[in-house]
């Protein structure tokens, strides 16, 4: 898409089961992404503390790995549709960064699903002690001039 776009991202998404109780998130590497740290940017401009700690910006383009589907849509799929497309939600929905040359950060984890019960304390808490680098969604954007999604991570 542009210059600095080198960074490399695991979007996922949450799903949970009412019925069972169940929580599932669904992994999707994203190459090619940008991401900005911009706390104290934000902090200086605006006097908040209650922003944004990175900007992930993924190009909507034919280099998308999967199709993006609105959240509402993407809620109801089945187990397998869920795997085929991705969707960006501030209502659980978290970000991993796995690839940046300046943090000499090039880790792997895991992609696909995960069940949330395999995990000691859920999936989230795991990644987060385990990975660091780890977003809960809180906002997001669809850029159509540029065609991208900004993502705000928290």
């Amino acid at each position: 898409m542009g210059i600095n776009y080198i960074d490399s991202v695991v979007v996922y998404n949450r799903y949970y089961n009412d019925t069972t109780g169940s929580e599932q998130y669904f992994g999707t590497r994203f190459d090619g992404v940008r991401v900005e740290f911009t706390k104290e940017e934000n902090q200086s401009r605006t006097g908040s503390e209650d922003v944004s700690d990175c900007l992930l910006k993924i190009p909507n383009d034919s280099t998308l790995p999967k199709p993006y589907i609105i959240p509402e849509l993407w809620n109801d799929l089945t187990t397998d549709e869920m795997l085929e497309k991705f969707t960006l939600s501030t209502e659980g929905d978290f970000f991993v960064l796995v690839k940046k040359e300046e943090l000499n950060l090039d880790i792997d984890v895991p992609v696909g699903m995960q069940e949330s019960e395999n995990y000691e304390g859920g999936f989230l808490e795991h990644m987060k002690v385990k990975y660091g680098y780890v977003y809960s969604i809180k906002s997001f954007a669809v850029f159509k001039l540029i065609p991208y999604f900004q993502v705000g991570g928290r």
